[in-house]
Parts: structure tokens; C-alpha cells; sequence
């Protein structure tokens, strides 16, 4: 009788062991899954459990230079919007030939954030739309009708 307690408590034992190691196998899976999908620019954290967000919040952290490496799951102090700015300004300077520019303003959205850059020495105002380093939307906040 002895004997079938122990081998009930061993077989028990290594049942939960088992269990254990293949929920951290797949919580690894999970943030590797997320940190590839928003490294190449596809993500949807809304469908996520917390391990894919992490990695997607890695990823971000390293295309920003954020990040402390491949595996850092923390958010930067700015909130993540380096990459964000980043982004709008390079964005910016592509579409207005004119390589200065500086960021004005930024608001932050679930959706999408509203980077506004300045261009030229009279800093005219340009929207950016952007969303973890990939620009959705650019124009321009001119009144080009005075001009």
C-alpha cells in the first residue's frame, strides 16, 4: 500500500513537472512569436496573451534603441515613441526634399500616433501617423490655398 503511494505521489509529481515545463515552453514560444512578428512589422497584441506582448515590446525597444537587448520586455521612459519619431522625421524628409526638420509635437493614440514635425527655418507644420516605427500617414498642415 505504501508502495502504490509513492508511485501515485511520483507519478503525480512528475505530471505537474511536465505541465510546468510545456507552459514555459509555450510562454517562450509565445514571446518569441511576438517579437517576430512586430521586428518584421506585423502584430496583434489584441489577439495576445501578455508573453507575445512582451516580445512584440522587445522588438520595439531594439528597433528604437531602447531596449537592453534581444530579450528586454521593458517600455523606455519616452513611452516608445523614439522609434515613432524616428520614423515620421525620415518620412518627412523624404516627402518634402527638405532635411530640416525637427519634431513640434506628438500625441499619443491607440490607434495611431500624431507625430507633427516642423520643415525649414519658418518650421511649417506636417502631420505624421505612426504606429511602432511604421508611418501610416503624411501631409501637410499648410494652408496652401493662402500661398
Amino acid at each position: 500500500m505504501k508502495n502504490n503511494i509513492v508511485a501515485l505521489i511520483s507519478v503525480i509529481a512528475l505530471t505537474m513537472l511536465a505541465a510546468g515545463a510545456s507552459a514555459s515552453t509555450a510562454t517562450q514560444r509565445e514571446y518569441k512569436r511576438g517579437y517576430a512578428d512586430c521586428k518584421a512589422g506585423r502584430w496583434d497584441e489584441n489577439q495576445h496573451g501578455e508573453s507575445y506582448k512582451n516580445g512584440c515590446r522587445a522588438a520595439e525597444d531594439q528597433r528604437a534603441g531602447t531596449g537592453t537587448g534581444a530579450g528586454a520586455a521593458t517600455k523606455p521612459a519616452d513611452g516608445g515613441l523614439r522609434g515613432d519619431k524616428t520614423a515620421c522625421l525620415l518620412a518627412v524628409k523624404r516627402k518634402t526634399n527638405n532635411p530640416k526638420v525637427g519634431v513640434l509635437s506628438v500625441e499619443t493614440s491607440e490607434a495611431n500616433n500624431t507625430v507633427t514635425i516642423g520643415v525649414g527655418p519658418d518650421r511649417a507644420p506636417w502631420r505624421c501617423l505612426v504606429k511602432r516605427g511604421i508611418v501610416a500617414d503624411v501631409m501637410s498642415l499648410t494652408d496652401e490655398g493662402k500661398l
